[in-house]
């Protein structure tokens, strides 16, 4: 074990900004280089052509000619990657000129020309890595035709001076042009990638949002009937108006309960207790009756067997349904129906439209029940229906997998 987890303590992470501040220092540093890289390497084969230019035996006018041209195509290099192709035009007449002077090619031949044989490596080089392979040929061109003019016969060694550089510089200026498309594809890419965090979010807060709605509208709906009936029993009918008071009492807990379920599920990436299946949705049933309303549930078929995320839907689908007929249909009886069939299982819920008082009910909430549940069932993979029917009522129906594909988005269970 080592010592910085014997005593506890981190070593100091190479990653992230420190790591960024070397590798930043890094770039200016090479970019420092590649600016002064050119200058330097010109001056420096100038100066040592003068230099070896001057202890070179033969006449004064021939070496000073074949001097000057020579050391004039070592300074060229100073601009061979801001103007290769006029770089190179330049370069090839300035070899030639010493092949014009009487004595001209034996002081060339020598150490003299092994440096301007460098500076054409150069710029043979900036030839293909600078610019396009059609353009860089009209360098290439006459800087090969000079290299060969100043050797006697033919030597493919002085052909190759030029074309192996500018071959290189082709390959060199692929991998480059690749780096960028490499770039602007991973800034893309991070570009995609925020943009989808803040899709996320949004829909996170938008999910998050639907169940926080689910589970106060039903609650605060049940705790404004029983509050509405407690007022008209508490004279009356003190023991009722109690019981009245009683349910509230039931529905502030449960909203309690469910809020708080949600919270830790959001909290964890595993629900805290096996599926209940849905007994869930017979408790919410249960508890709506003792609240006073008619409701009735009638599971058929085969019921067992539900994905979680199945289950969760169908209990908010069902405390929903019952939450927007008390606000709709105030005292009417309502119906569920489960129904197990094959692969799927459906969820009906009817109830009597209005034919007495209005709840007072109908402004409360944003207006996306519907809505609300539609969404719900179709990220279960399901189709959902809601309208009037024939027999004077409203329904609520949907068709559920029982197990809904593993690229579904997981639901949140609701508690028990």
């Amino acid at each position: 074990m080592s010592e910085h987890a014997v005593s506890g303590h981190i070593a100091p992470s190479r990653c992230g900004p420190e790591r960024d501040a070397r590798s930043w220092a890094g770039q200016r540093f090479w970019l420092w280089c590649r600016q002064r890289a050119d200058p330097a390497a010109a001056v420096l084969i100038a100066s040592a052509t003068i230099i070896v230019a001057a202890a070179a035996a033969g006449r004064p006018a021939a070496v000073a000619a074949v001097t000057a041209c020579l050391a004039g195509v070592g300074l060229v290099v100073w601009w061979r990657r801001r103007l290769p192709v006029t770089v190179a035009v330049v370069a090839a007449v300035l070899l030639v000129v010493p092949l014009l002077v009487p004595g001209g090619d034996t002081v060339a031949s020598g150490p003299v020309g092994d440096l301007a044989g460098a500076a054409v490596f150069l710029i043979a080089l900036a030839l293909g890595s600078n610019c396009r392979w059609r353009r860089s040929l009209w360098g290439l061109v006459p800087l090969t035709a000079a290299m060969g003019a100043n050797g006697s016969g033919f030597n493919p060694f002085l052909e190759m001076l030029t074309i192996g550089p500018w071959l290189a510089g082709l390959v060199i200026a692929s991998r480059r042009r690749v780096g960028e498309q490499l770039e602007v594809r991973a800034r893309e890419l991070d570009e995609e990638r925020e943009l989808f965090a803040l899709v996320s979010v949004r829909y996170e807060r938008a999910r998050i949002a639907r169940e926080l709605h689910d589970v106060v509208a039903h609650c605060v709906s049940l705790m404004v009937v029983q509050a509405n009936a407690g007022v008209y029993l508490a004279k009356s009918d003190p023991g009722s108006a109690a019981e009245s008071f009683d349910s509230i009492s039931d529905a502030a807990r449960q909203a309690s309960v469910e809020i708080e379920r949600l919270v830790a599920v959001l909290g964890t990436s595993s629900p805290a207790s096996p599926p209940a299946g849905l007994r869930i949705v017979e408790d919410l049933v249960r508890r709506v009756r003792d609240s006073g309303l008619r409701v009735t549930c009638r599971l058929s078929g085969d019921t067992e067997g539900l994905s979680e995320s199945t289950v969760e839907t169908v209990y908010r689908l069902v405390q929903e349904a019952i939450t927007n007929a008390m606000k709709h249909a105030p005292g009417a009886p309502i119906e569920i129906r489960l129904d197990g069939r094959g692969a799927s299982i459906l969820a009906e819920v009817t109830n009597q439209l209005a034919a007495g008082a209005r709840s007072g009910l109908e402004d409360v909430g944003g207006g996306h029940g519907l809505d609300g549940m539609r969404e719900r069932v179709r990220r279960c993979g399901g189709t959902f229906s809601a309208g009037p029917t024939a027999a004077r009522s409203w329904r609520v129906q949907a068709t559920l997998p029982r197990r809904p594909s593993p690229g579904l988005p997981p639901a949140t269970r609701p508690a028990r």
